[in-house]
């Protein structure tokens, strides 16, 4: 039996739906006056919404998780919060690496500032093997584009 606080639905929840509007407004109004730290709680919000959210459309909800955990790596790079940015990133490479759809551009930036990332961290040996290892993604993933 389903619990009486799970809701599965084809759509986003309209409460969550308006909360991500304006969660979304907040942290794209912080940003365009600079203060992209104090957008981070917002994106991190619009994360867990997101991620919590049961549709019956999962391969559209998990492109929609990959984005926000983009846009919120993408401000921790922006602050230096270097290792956050990595969680982030991680989520949404997981999320595209397992979708058949054609990701490769995302991909291609996301382990463009993985990179930066782990540079600045000085995590050379990890960043070496974790090239090679999303370079045999990449290919795999072509591959099954093919077929």
């Amino acid at each position: 039996m389903t619990s009486p606080h799970y809701l599965q639905s084809q759509h986003i929840n309209p409460a969550s739906l308006v909360e991500l509007q304006v969660l979304s407004k907040v942290a794209t109004e912080m940003q365009l006056q600079d203060n992209v730290k104090g957008s981070i709680p917002y994106l991190a919000k619009i994360c867990q919404i997101v991620d919590n959210q049961q549709t019956d459309s999962k391969k559209a909800m998990d492109q929609i998780r990959a984005q926000a955990h983009v846009q919120l790596a993408d401000a921790y790079f922006k602050s230096h919060q270097f290792v956050q940015c990595e969680a982030s990133l991680s989520i949404a490479v997981k999320l595209w690496e397992k979708s058949r759809l054609d990701n490769q551009q995302h991909l291609a930036s996301a382990y463009d500032q993985l990179k930066a990332c782990y540079e600045t961290l000085e995590k050379y040996k990890l960043d070496l093997s974790f090239v090679q290892e999303c370079f045999q993604m990449m290919m795999k993933s072509r591959v099954r584009s093919f077929l």
